[in-house]
């Protein structure tokens, strides 16, 4: 049955089709670039008519000395120019190393036998080495000795190869190399992105330590800015081939936009769609999904059709046998799977023997998946790199068929109204906020503690390591002087959990692919162990909380225990239930305290303000579906059920940026501020397409009076998910992107028949966009009542007995104050009381005690004393006028 039939019988309704037309391959001439016989040798061996214009102009420009890169297509022949780059480098250096970074150990495998099969073909005798996880520790610094091209992910980099200094193995290849490979650098964004930033300029200053300065050639898909980006990245200088000048061939694809009839839930409606293409169609496809959960709930739905009435659930249930993922012929892939089971899938990918994958962006990367015929986008990707990067991965032999479902939301329902933005999407930008800090000291105590790579890098070249740490490169704002302070130990207070989690390891404690340490899930029976994967703290709010029911590979695991300071969630095998998180909506305290603010502006009425905040997530509970029910479990759990959990929430607070909205309108009971900040949040990531995981939005009140705004005025708030900020939400205020963000909520608000809004909150939202916006901004500030005539010598500002504070040294827990005193064994003044995991009866005698400077205040929801030392009594102060 073809596909159209499949829509009419089922009652799918086909939008539109659209066509991206081929494009016929154009071919040039390399005799006259100037290679070396090794390189013609190359080129005549792989080609028979010769390369792309694009590929000609990347080599011309690297030959004459020029950082590179390259911004075409999917399977545009990037990699060719990579390897007579290396050719080139190793003719007119025969001892150095070529080192070729991968952001996935995927890639990497796929690399190493295209790399050997290129050198060989060019007549060169070099060995072709990989590095990462799952090479054995014996046999890396072998791989190190003898290979002179190297292929690494920054993370092994980061956890191996930087740590291991000391080892004149890792010295020798780190003084001579004389190329650096960077593939796929789009995907360098976000967390990711900002730390791998700070990777490369730790090589960049251990190299110039050992005088290696060597050239770079970078790949990307096509993105905004390449240019703004690699400086952020890498700090250096590019020059840029782009999509202007390829001329290699494309083919076909035809894309159908469908609606999916609403009468089951979208999941399930979803699963029956791949299993009838798995059993009676030829196509091996491809599916996109957007979140972790729906990757593993479809490819749960699809496991049950394909065992039924083969394996009874319960025969399954506790097993530790994973030949699921042999005997399935569709499955998940996901990032934080473990290392066997990820090998497993991509083998099944590459060799064909998979019907389907339903993947995250995970596979968005140029791994060389064959044999797939059909792309099925659940949901319209927000950028033209991603929707190219998915679309690319099928269609690269024969004309390829792409599916794209509406998902039915704001930002999907906007651009099925008029199809044709598909192909006018915008392209997605580098999201790199190098001034956060928590970023910044992660990498200045790998690099610059007393005994960091910096020391280990002097000690080798017998250099004197002195308490002042200089470097030549070119480092983001405010990271030397972090350096500096942590050489001579003057570190901020909310820095020293992030030193005690490290110790002397901050490049195993902290990986590249998070601000914080990750969740460990493991699995028991009996004496055996599994680990499941490993989650950040965002992730385990969404689907690891106390009782959930987490998937790993389309298998079900219930949460009985999660111990937030050791980072583990222990599991236990489960039925195919599902559960979703019973949250209160998320509370935000924004700090406009000075030197908490970044802008201040009002238009007419309109507030905006971007500023440092706290944001505050709690689960309550959960919502349980089993079959065609539905249950609510609150907390505290019932230790009788096997589930551990005694407190009443679930709670993640912490500490970022974003923007604040309020305008006196928002006050009026009819007005929806939640549509309000929603419309908004989609209308941003329309106009700066930034990944989702990366932004998020709110509405809430604010506790204190702030000049203009009085206690209890709403507001709404689009901020930044990671923990410290990228400040990717302070795009808004830009004075075009704020514009054009307005008047996009309005068409989306107007337009969208589905979205749950009424005439009250349009027309505000028309009155912001008509008169506020149309007048020129003042610049705001908010002050605060100064202290005057204080000794302070005698007078110590702090929390207030009775109030309560976030303690920075133990994953900013909520912690209640009963008192304030001297305490000798702190040497300092000290506060007395609980933390929130503390108040219960198990508790009830004890009595905790954490100095002052571990507690952060909640922004209008701590009150403040002065604490007088002579007397030891505290008098309330006010801090907001």
């Amino acid at each position: 049955m073809h596909l159209d039939n499949y829509f009419q019988s089922k009652r799918w309704n086909v939008v539109d089709i659209l066509r991206i037309p081929s494009r016929p391959v154009t071919y040039y001439d390399y005799i006259d670039i100037g290679l070396s016989k090794y390189s013609i040798k190359f080129l005549n061996n792989f080609l028979s008519s010769g390369i792309y214009q694009h590929q000609k102009k990347a080599i011309e420009i690297f030959l004459q000395g020029n950082n590179v890169c390259i911004t075409t297509g999917t399977a545009s022949g990037k990699s060719l120019i990579f390897y007579i780059a290396a050719i080139e480098q190793l003719v007119k250096k025969p001892n150095s190393k070529v080192v070729a970074i991968y952001p996935l150990k995927a890639l990497g495998v796929e690399q190493e036998k295209r790399w050997a099969d290129s050198l060989s073909k060019a007549g060169l005798n070099v060995k072709v080495g990989r590095i990462d996880g799952q090479v054995p520790m014996q046999k890396r610094f072998t791989i190190l000795k003898n290979s002179q091209i190297l292929i690494f992910t920054p993370d092994i980099i980061h956890t191996w190869l930087m740590y291991n200094l000391t080892d004149k193995t890792v010295i020798n290849v780190l003084s001579n190399i004389s190329l650096i490979v960077i593939d796929e650098i789009h995907n360098y964004t976000g967390v990711f992105g900002s730390n791998s930033a700070y990777l490369f300029r730790r090589m960049q200053h251990v190299m110039s330590l050992l005088d290696c300065f060597p050239q770079y050639i970078a790949a990307s898909a096509t993105i905004a800015d390449p240019n703004l980006h690699l400086k952020k990245l890498v700090g250096l200088d590019f020059k840029i081939v782009g999509p202007d000048l390829d001329s290699s061939p494309r083919q076909e694809a035809v894309i159908r936009l469908v609606d999916p009839p609403r009468d089951k839930d979208l999941l399930t409606t979803l699963s029956e769609f791949m299993e009838f293409i798995a059993k009676n169609t030829e196509h091996r496809f491809i599916s996109f999904v957007d979140s972790r959960k729906q990757t593993e709930h479809i490819a749960s739905i699809i496991s049950r059709y394909q065992t039924k009435g083969q394996v009874k659930e319960e025969d399954d249930e506790g097993s530790l046998n994973y030949d699921h993922l042999q005997k399935f012929n569709i499955l998940p892939y996901r990032a934080g799977y473990e290392e066997n089971d990820r090998q497993v899938i991509q083998e099944r990918l590459s060799t064909g023997t998979l019907t389907g994958v339903i993947s995250t962006s995970a596979l968005e990367l140029g791994i060389d998946i064959p044999f797939l015929t059909l792309c099925i986008l659940v949901g319209v990707p927000h950028s033209a790199t991603s929707f190219y990067q998915r679309i690319g991965r099928i269609g690269r032999h024969s004309k390829g068929e792409i599916v794209v479902v509406n998902t039915g939301d704001i930002y999907n329902e906007s651009i099925f109204r008029n199809p044709k933005q598909l192909l006018n999407l915008p392209l997605s930008e580098g999201a790199l906020y190098l001034e956060n800090q928590r970023i910044q000291y992660i990498h200045a105590l790998c690099l610059a503690r007393h005994g960091g790579e910096h020391d280990q890098v002097c000690s080798i070249l017998n250099m004197d390591e002195t308490s002042d740490f200089e470097s030549p490169i070119n480092w983001p704002n405010g990271f030397l002087e972090l350096c500096k302070s942590e050489r001579i130990g003057v570190i901020p207070t909310e820095l020293q959990n992030i030193k005690a989690q490290a110790g002397d390891d901050p490049n195993h404690t902290y990986p590249l692919r998070d601000v914080d340490t990750q969740f460990q899930v493991e699995y028991r029976r009996g004496p055996e162990k599994r680990f499941l994967g490993s989650l950040s703290y965002g992730q385990l709010m969404r689907e690891a909380y106390p009782g959930a029911v987490y998937y790993y590979t389309a298998k079900p695991y219930r949460v009985y225990r999660v111990k937030i300071h050791s980072r583990l969630v222990e599991v236990r095998s489960e039925k195919k239930y599902t559960t979703s998180p019973q949250m209160l909506p998320t509370l935000v305290f924004p700090n406009f305290t000075p030197g908490n603010v970044y802008i201040g502006q009002k238009y007419g009425d309109l507030i905006a303000v971007e500023c440092n905040l706290q944001i505050r997530e709690v689960i309550i509970g959960f919502k349980e579906r089993r079959g065609p029910n539905e249950i609510n479990i609150n907390y505290p759990l019932d230790p009788l059920s096997g589930l551990y959990f005694d407190q009443p929430r679930f709670t993640r607070n912490y500490f970022t940026t974003g923007v604040v909205f309020a305008h006196p309108a928002f006050n009026n009971p009819k007005v929806r501020c939640d549509v309000i900040s929603n419309l908004l949040y989609e209308a941003f990531l329309m106009v700066i397409p930034f990944e989702r995981r990366d932004i998020n939005f709110a509405n809430d009140k604010f506790r204190v009076n702030l000049g203009e705004i009085a206690e209890g005025d709403k507001f709404v708030c689009i901020y930044d998910q990671t923990y410290g900020s990228l400040r990717l939400s302070g795009r808004i205020l830009e004075r075009d992107v704020f514009k054009l963000i307005w008047n996009k909520a309005v068409e989306l608000a107007q337009n969208d028949e589905n979205l749950d809004i009424n005439l009250e909150t349009i027309e505000i939202l028309k009155q912001i966009t008509n008169y506020s916006l149309l007048e020129s901004p003042i610049n705001l500030s908010f002050e605060t009542e100064q202290i005057t005539n204080l000794d302070i010598n005698r007078f110590v500002k702090v929390i207030m007995p009775g109030s309560k504070g976030l303690d920075v040294k133990r994953d900013n827990e909520e912690f209640f104050i009963e008192g304030v005193f001297y305490s000798p064994i702190l040497k300092g003044l000290a506060y007395r009381g609980k933390h929130l995991s503390e108040k219960n009866s198990k508790c009830d005698t004890v009595t905790i005690s954490v100095p002052i400077d571990s507690l952060k205040e909640i922004p209008g929801e701590s009150k403040f004393g002065l604490y007088d030392i002579e007397t030891g009594e505290i008098k309330e102060i006010e801090t907001y006028t």
